[in-house]
């Protein structure tokens, strides 16, 4: 499989890396809803700090089994 280096939107290049991050803030907000539908986010002491952390997990994730860049 070809590795990604670089993506081209007209005459701007952006890196892979900017499509997992975006796909891992997408994740990482659907999860966060369904912690507070499930009502266990009320078990977090620092919502912001979990999002991150969470956010984070999903990047390596992501580029670990999906999108390698």
């Amino acid at each position: 499989m070809e590795m990604p280096y670089e993506m081209a939107v007209g005459d701007v290049y952006f890196s892979p890396l900017l499509l997992v991050v975006i796909y891992a803030v997408f994740a990482a907000w659907v999860t966060v809803a369904v912690l507070n539908k499930t009502r266990l986010s009320r078990l977090i002491v620092f919502p912001s700090v979990t999002f991150l952390a969470i956010t984070l997990l999903y990047v390596v994730a992501i580029d670990a089994f999906y999108l390698r860049f």
